[in-house]
């Protein structure tokens, strides 16, 4: 999936079909899961092509369609196990006692910091950084 036009608008569709009781694809499936996890962004999603755009939600500035499109990819990287690294670090934070959903965003923290960034810089993503950032996560429960 790609921050792009043609994802934007299957966002809009699956949400629309997920909000209004319809049937999704098989396909779009994991995309309405991931839409599962953040109820939050339901009422946004109604807004249609201004649902694409940064607000406030829950005291973070968060734009719902980029925050999707994170989740797709990386959720994909774990699914497919490539790279190995990231479902390994899903494992790991998972078994310290991580909340999977939070697993997912400490992992879509650092693909988000490291994308952003090359983007901006117009150089290519560094995936070794990528590796090295995610072997380091670990998760420590409060006491």
């Amino acid at each position: 999936m790609e921050f792009d036009k043609e994802s934007q608008q299957r966002i809009l569709r699956i949400a629309a079909d997920k909000n209004e009781g319809r049937p999704v694809e098989e396909l779009d499936e994991k995309i309405a899961d991931i839409l599962d996890l953040h109820p939050e962004f339901n009422p946004i999603w109604e807004e249609g092509e201004l649902a694409l755009v940064p607000r406030e939600v829950n005291g973070q500035i968060v734009n719902p369609f980029v925050h999707t499109v994170l989740h797709v990819i990386v959720d994909q990287q774990i699914q497919m196990g490539n790279p190995e690294f990231v479902c390994d670090a899903f494992k790991r934070l998972t078994g310290q006692g991580m909340d999977p959903h939070d697993s997912l965003h400490a992992i879509i923290g650092v693909y988000a910091d490291l994308y952003f960034s090359s983007m901006r810089r117009g150089a290519r993503f560094d995936s070794l950084d990528y590796q090295t950032r995610v072997d380091s996560l670990s998760f420590k429960e409060q006491e």
